[in-house]
């Protein structure tokens, strides 16, 4: 009696966590006590969700009735029992046993489950195998199989249920879709191509099947193999625009993007009304800095589709850049009619309203944001805004009242009204901001490094240098922070030794780092290394044009004694930027 309650308290457990399958065999049980099946369910217990799938809408038929026998009850309870005690493998093997002796899928549903949550795989692909025997409408059966023999690496029936589910859809472009994605999910991306390669042979002349190849072979890397296949598609079906556009996105990888685009500007002329066409031509064009030229081209997807929320988008986007603010802004309008809640349109409408200097329109746009990428620049552009305005105590307010709000982005607040504040010239109140978000977040990279920051530009070189250390102690291999300490060093101390050492590790990691090179050369010029010095920062200078860097190379070379050629250095930067405080201070103490 004890073992038999003790069972009873299991199958009570297991009803609870396993649900459909322990309650079958729970009914079983009780039917086959009764000795009747009819007349004791729920009429909509037989009656199965309908399935959508590529090929349409597809009913499945009711389950079968099962005859219940001692051995599959014992089977599916133990299996269960088993699975639950974390017994795989006694689970296993019964409820494989189990799936082929029932009539009804969802046990060999559930031996596929449990099989495969055990890494049983080739008993999972057997049980896969019996689901869709017993269940040979089911798409997701199909799905099971397939994905379990790929992994088991037996690609023929991989590849039988490929063609089936192709064979099956009303869609010949939506079958392959289904079968790239599933392919797609492989590890083995080689094997994959295999795979595709093999059901391309089933369907030669299909150019969706030639598609889908060459979207796997570009998976796998193996782009040659990839534009021999989009070719193929193109050559049976010239006017096939998705082919154009991944036999451009394939050449643009070849790193041949002259005949990319050329590709698309053939295929726009050719199918002028593929608003697709224009928007891949559009893309192309920006990525080459044609701006004009991408901004006609999704004038012409937007023309063509109206409704076209990227289109808009890009469109809106390219005219803010080349300032037709009106324009761009009545685009972003549209938009918002499609997508009320867009927060990037009310970003850039907010970035438009700024650039013309309507500071409380642009207000507007930016405090509706409530997320997105945008989010934190937005409440940056609020901050800087609300200081402009003389309204320092409203900023902090704003930005104090978010971190009540938003706690998680504590940090991120901080920084922002610590940045504004030091662009306003705020900085011991922006080392005082550091300071207190430091009491909660002591190791924090980003606030160290800001409050070191602060620190040495109010002379606390002590304290600048304990935080550089302490990031440096977390992460002894940090770049900025090892630039960063090696450059106060060489610019604010004689420890020159010391700061060339981690300036130079710095360097070692990311040696194409111009404002790294600048501080190398600084050092060596600090360290009287004067023909080194220069030649760094001639590097640095031509990289960026940089007015600091350009104050720096215009020193060491009046230190040279071409004082001629230091002026022209700092005319150019002085151009650039008229206002740097920096260059200004070096202009007037070798050059008044």
């Amino acid at each position: 009696m004890a073992e038999m309650e003790n069972m009873m308290i299991q199958v009570n457990r297991l009803t609870r966590r396993f649900g459909l399958v322990l309650l079958l065999a729970v009914s079983l049980i009780s039917c086959a006590a009764s000795g009747s099946r009819s007349g004791s369910q729920d009429a909509a217990a037989d009656q199965p969700l309908p399935q959508t799938t590529a090929a349409g809408t597809v009913k499945p038929e009711p389950f079968p009735k099962q005859q219940l026998t001692d051995d599959l009850m014992f089977d599916i309870l133990l299996a269960e029992i088993a699975g639950q005690r974390g017994e795989m493998e006694t689970s296993v093997p019964h409820y494989l046993q189990a799936a082929e002796n029932a009539q009804d899928p969802r046990v060999a549903e559930r031996a596929v489950q449990i099989a495969s949550f055990a890494k049983q795989f080739d008993v999972a692909e057997r049980a896969a195998r019996r689901w869709v025997e017993l269940a040979p409408d089911d798409i997701e059966a199909h799905k099971a199989l397939i994905a379990l023999a790929l992994h088991i690496g037996d690609n023929n029936e991989a590849i039988a249920q490929l063609d089936y589910l192709i064979g099956i859809s009303d869609d010949p472009e939506e079958g392959y879709r289904v079968a790239t994605a599933l392919l797609a999910r492989e590890s083995d991306k080689d094997e994959a191509v295999v795979a595709m390669e093999k059901l391309v042979t089933y369907h030669p002349d299909n150019p969706h099947a030639w598609m889908a190849l060459s979207r796997m072979a570009v998976n796998a890397n193996n782009l040659e193999k990839g534009l021999d296949a989009v070719n193929r598609a193109l050559a049976l079906s010239p006017d096939l625009p998705a082919a154009s556009i991944l036999k451009a996105q394939i050449l643009v990888r070849l790193e041949r993007k002259a005949e990319a685009t050329g590709v698309l500007e053939t295929a726009v002329k050719t199918h002028p009304d593929k608003a697709m066409l224009h928007f891949a031509y559009g893309r192309m064009l920006l990525d080459s800095e044609d701006l004009d030229g991408a901004r006609k081209q999704f004038g012409r997807v937007v023309k063509l589709e109206p409704d076209n929320a990227e289109g808009l988008y890009s469109l809106a986007l390219l005219e803010l850049e080349t300032k037709q603010y009106a324009s761009g802004e009545k685009h972003l309008q549209q938009l918002l009619q499609l997508r009320p809640d867009e927060q990037n349109a009310y970003y850039y409408l907010g970035y438009s309203a700024l650039e013309q200097g309507d500071n409380e329109t642009a207000l507007k746009w930016y405090r509706k944001i409530e997320g997105g990428d945008y989010w934190s620049q937005a409440q940056l552009r609020i901050a800087e805004i609300l200081v402009r305005q003389g309204e320092v105590e409203a900023m902090q307010n704003h930005l104090r009242s978010l971190r009540r709000v938003h706690p998680d982005q504590s940090v991120t607040l901080y920084l922002i009204e610590g940045q504004v504040l030091t662009d306003a010239k705020m900085t011991a109140e922006a080392f005082a901001l550091y300071g207190d978000a430091l009491q909660a977040s002591p190791d924090n990279e980003d606030l160290l490094y800001a409050h070191s920051l602060a620190a040495e530009k109010l002379g606390k070189l002590d304290v600048a240098e304990r935080d550089m250390r302490r990031i440096l102690k977390n992460d002894p291999e940090n770049i900025r922070t090892l630039n960063a300490l090696g450059y106060t060093l060489a610019d604010r101390t004689n420890r020159y030794e010391e700061a060339l050492t981690y300036i130079s590790k710095a360097y070692e990691q990311k040696p194409d780092d111009p404002a790294i090179i600048d501080s190398l050369g600084w050092v060596h010029y600090r360290m009287g290394n004067l023909d080194e010095a220069r030649r760094l920062l001639q590097q640095a200078w031509d990289m960026t044009g940089n007015s600091e860097i350009g104050a720096h190379l215009g020193e060491v070379i009046w230190a040279q004694g071409d004082h001629e050629a230091a002026r022209r250095i700092w005319a150019v930067s002085l151009a650039a930027e008229p206002g740097n405080a920096m260059l200004l201070k070096v202009i007037n103490q070798y050059d008044p």
